[in-house]
């Protein structure tokens, strides 16, 4: 996870598409604007979708898998996931699904009691999750999962992420990155990845109120800004 500005942002946890669904394949330009521009998201993910998907997400979870939204203590970004294909000779990139990850910084407040005691571990198994998108508005990002579900164990010792009546431990972040997921149980090869991320409306915006979210936790609408100012995006070599 690559570390957001000093500016208060907030962001969304990791997006998917439905294995099941069609992928909308970005416009061959897509990717050029994704390197270049502020907002760096997808031409699929308008405003009005990204919160859509941070509200359901978090009406599904929230309490669950986080407690405080927009703060990197907890939950703050989300990582797209890219499928690609091959056509005319040209790689085209598809979003498939958002992988999150919450409680970003619980161990420090475990273990290094160098933040606030409230943003101690909720569950250590609970703190990658995957919501699925599809080109159905109906059934996009309904589909919510915990990630550890779909992950590759050759790669990482699975027990840190099933085994729910064992503490924390000091040397485990417990963080499975989109690299440690299966092919096979996604049902698509990880082309590349774009982290987004959104912060508490604290302070203003240098971009104006164009990406400005109204998340609902619990009783309350929580103004947030979402912001992807850190990107990685990188095909795949097959």
């Amino acid at each position: 996870m690559i570390k957001a500005s000093a500016l208060l942002q907030v962001f969304v946890f990791t997006v998917f598409i439905s294995i099941t669904a069609s992928a909308a394949f970005l416009a061959p330009n897509e990717e050029s604007k994704m390197l270049s521009e502020v907002w760096k998201l997808p031409s699929q993910f308008t405003q009005k979708r990204l919160e859509s998907l941070l509200n359901q997400f978090s009406k599904a979870t929230h309490g669950e898998a986080f407690q405080f939204i927009g703060v990197e203590e907890d939950f703050f970004h989300g990582h797209i996931l890219f499928d690609k294909k091959l056509q005319d000779g040209r790689t085209l990139l598809a979003p498939r699904a958002v992988l999150y990850h919450t409680q970003e910084e619980a161990h420090k407040a475990h273990w290094e009691k160098s933040v606030d005691p409230k943003y101690d571990y909720l569950n250590v198994t609970t703190r990658n999750w995957i919501q699925w998108l599809s080109d159905d508005p109906s059934e996009d990002g309904r589909k919510i999962e915990n990630a550890r579900d779909y992950l590759d164990r050759t790669q990482k010792d699975p027990t840190q992420f099933f085994d729910e009546s064992s503490g924390p431990q000091k040397e485990l972040h417990y963080t499975i990155h989109a690299k440690n997921l299966d092919a096979k149980k996604l049902g698509f090869v990880l082309a590349g990845e774009l982290q987004f991320e959104f912060y508490s409306n604290a302070q203003p915006s240098p971009f104006g109120e164009d990406h400005q979210l109204t998340v609902q936790i619990a009783d309350e609408a929580v103004s947030l800004r979402a912001f992807t100012n850190t990107m990685y995006l990188e095909r795949g070599s097959k």
